[in-house]
């Protein structure tokens, strides 16, 4: 291999990695990119996972995950109550009993591992986000549409899309 290229690359990870989260099609393609300005007549050269999995080792790179906010439910009161919501349940048919949930799709957030030389810190995020409901009962018959919740009547991550096509409200 060309050592100013692996060299460049190296520099390139250490000044980055605390900015974006790197991976190995970015390296890639950083690669290729600097064959080409250090060495334009040079054959084509192919970054291989084999030269990849050595480049990571010779410069001490790994997947790191960058911790932000984490929480964690009391599961205590959790096991103290669940005897209790199984009297209630037990009073209902399977049919007549729902579950709705919501997660949060953040549209517009970075993943939190990078490929890097060190730990970092984490960064703050992106958190536009739009909320989602998932409803059914019990017996799973009854599967109610989709709830798209988000701050805007038209969220942005919904441009260019016809809402009225979706299966959703």
């Amino acid at each position: 291999m060309y050592q100013d290229v692996d060299e460049a690359l190296a520099q390139w990870v250490e000044a980055y990695q605390a900015n974006i989260n790197i991976n190995e099609e970015m390296i890639r393609q950083k690669a290729a990119q600097f064959m080409e300005r250090l060495h334009p007549d040079a054959p084509k050269f192919e970054f291989s996972s084999g030269w990849l999995a050595k480049l990571k080792q010779r410069h001490q790179i790994r997947s790191h995950r960058q911790f932000g906010e984490s929480g964690a439910a009391d599961t205590e009161i959790i096991e103290e109550s669940l005897p209790r919501i199984h009297t209630i349940l037990d009073q209902y048919a399977l049919v007549d009993i729902y579950n709705m949930d919501e997660t949060g799709l953040f549209y517009r957030m970075q993943a939190d591992n990078s490929l890097a030389t060190r730990q970092l810190e984490g960064r703050k995020q992106n958190k536009e986000r739009i909320t989602i409901t998932v409803c059914c009962n019990v017996d799973r018959f009854d599967k109610l549409p989709l709830w798209i919740i988000g701050k805007s009547f038209r969220p942005r991550c919904f441009k260019n899309i016809n809402i009225d096509n979706l299966d959703c409200k």
